[in-house]
């Protein structure tokens, strides 16, 4: 899921204070694995992965080394009675679907002929699940009802990216949102369709989510060239291009209970919750939200942890100036409300090139330690 963060201090704090388990995490659609970012939590991580590919979740099951970490070979689905389901009876999956007239697809007739053979990681790169042995879509999981039959009553994040029926799974978690107390969702979201209300198009995605309590905190977008002129794609694999009309992206929704909107729901949630949600903005980048999180919940998270360490590291994530002094969150907001012009920005070149530096080398730091992670078995 893009939007994710490879350097995150507050993580590596967290990972250290956590229980055992204590961050619940389910990716529907998980292909290529679990994402690497949220394995900064270590032992504090438990994360379940669904997908359809059977040779994927076979390879992912064989490398996978966190204790934590468990995958599931199957579709997943909503049942065949639930309301969305009748009501989207007789109304097509993909209305106004410009796919078609893309230049990606025409790539892949060009380069993945039907005749050729191609190997399990073309497949997965580009996207070629005709080619793939899948689970039996006859059989789909609910997921909701597994995770409920495994005895997990809460759940942190939910991410949810399978290229096509995620509006649908969505869906299947209308109840399951509020009652495993569910705190982020990442979702892969389009932007063509039709403005049919079972239609999985964003603003329907959006309209659900804000009815069951979440708000939009970060957007990612994705354009796709039209074959008529092909543009060049962004990545090494066909995809998304440097131009061309938006397409799709990830969404990311969470609880905003800096709001004061959602005391009830806050008063339901335990001191961990609390300090997930924090977890989750901090992870997409969003220090200043999670810092909002710490401040609102400061005196109940301050029985337990050291509350003005933790906005200390946020401060780091958000100023990036740590390399070369302590962050200081107090320093931070004595500036801004003194000095508070110091925060506009600038037009000079070194300042913003030193920046930038600093951004690739904290981006490079990140990536080191996530391969290092894996290396030991994170």
């Amino acid at each position: 899921m893009e939007g994710l963060l490879n350097s995150c201090p507050l993580l590596d704090y967290v990972s250290g204070i956590a229980e055992p388990g204590g961050f619940h995490l389910v990716d529907v659609g998980c292909s290529g694995g679990i994402d690497r970012q949220w394995r900064r939590l270590r032992r504090g991580l438990r994360a379940i992965g669904i997908d359809p590919d059977v040779a994927e979740i076979a390879r992912l099951k064989n490398r996978e080394k966190h204790p934590g970490i468990t995958y599931l070979n199957a579709f997943a689905g909503i049942a065949a009675d639930h309301p969305f389901v009748v009501r989207r009876s007789g109304k097509p999956d993909l209305d106004r679907n410009p796919w078609s007239r893309l230049s990606t697809p025409r790539y892949m007739e060009l380069v993945y002929p039907k005749d050729r053979r191609v190997s399990e990681r073309e497949k997965r790169s580009a996207n070629l699940w005709t080619e793939a042995q899948l689970a039996d879509s006859q059989s789909p999981v609910i997921v909701p009802d597994y995770l409920k039959s495994m005895g997990i009553t809460t759940l942190d994040f939910l991410k949810v990216d399978v290229d096509g029926k995620d509006f649908e799974i969505l869906q299947s978690f209308d109840r399951a949102l509020t009652d495993l107390g569910v705190l982020g969702v990442g979702i892969e979201v389009r932007f063509w369709g039709s403005h049919e209300d079972t239609d999985g198009t964003f603003h329907n995605v959006d309209r659900f989510l804000k009815a069951h309590g979440f708000e939009l905190f970060n957007l990612t977008i994705r354009r796709y060239s039209a074959s008529a002129l092909p543009g060049r794609f962004s990545g090494r694999a066909p995809g998304a291009t440097e131009m061309g009309r938006v397409h799709q992206g990830d969404a990311m929704y969470a609880r905003d209970l800096g709001s004061g909107l959602y005391d009830d729901f806050a008063k339901s949630l335990s001191t961990e919750k609390i300090l997930n949600l924090a977890v989750i903005f901090a992870i997409f980048d969003l220090p200043d939200c999670a810092a909002e999180i710490l401040v609102t919940f400061r005196t109940l998270l301050e029985a337990r942890w050291n509350v003005e360490h933790m906005l200390d590291l946020l401060t780091a994530q958000a100023e990036l100036d740590w390399v070369y002094r302590p962050a200081s969150y107090r320093r931070h907001m004595g500036t801004f409300e003194q000095r508070p012009r110091q925060f506009l920005g600038t037009k000079n070149p070194l300042a913003r090139m030193r920046r930038a530096l600093r951004g690739v080398y904290l981006r490079w730091r990140g990536r080191m330690q996530l391969l290092q992670l894996e290396r030991e078995g994170g």
